[in-house]
């Protein structure tokens, strides 16, 4: 079996495409354009359809999304329990991603602040920092 022959498939796999394709603003058929593939194929591949991408079409739909090929796997380097319940709720609120466009490196950084022990930060909490985070960002451009 060669490299190209080699057929990915993770459940979740589609449904990360399919974020990071609608937190850039496109459409099914700007991506698939983009891509140079079948509108239909990426559909198929966001709904877990019959069609699973080999590595060539994951790596031009990476390519489009500005990505990895990593990034559409699940990963294991997140401890869950260093996250907390209110980040996990707006990691989990794909309207909220999609919408705030949040990037990974917001992501990450969100990831990174520690609340003291009686604190617990809401879905909320965190919108309003990545605000502050993001006006803050500005005045240092």
């Amino acid at each position: 079996m060669t490299k190209k022959s080699i057929i990915l498939h993770n459940m979740k796999m589609g449904e990360k495409i399919k974020g990071l394709r609608k937190r850039l603003g496109l459409t099914l058929q700007e991506l698939a354009d983009k891509a140079g593939l079948y509108k239909s194929n990426i559909s198929d591949i966001e709904n877990e359809k019959r069609f699973k991408p080999n590595i060539r079409t994951l790596e031009k739909i990476a390519k489009v999304l500005n990505c990895e090929i990593g990034d559409f796997f699940e990963r294991s380097i997140e401890k869950e329990e260093e996250i907390t319940k209110g980040l996990k709720e707006l990691l989990k609120d794909e309207r909220s991603l999609t919408l705030l466009k949040i990037a990974d490196e917001e992501i990450e950084w969100m990831k990174s602040i520690r609340f003291r022990s009686d604190r617990n930060p809401t879905k909320e909490t965190y919108i309003d920092m990545l605000y502050t985070y993001r006006k803050l960002e500005e005045k240092g451009d």
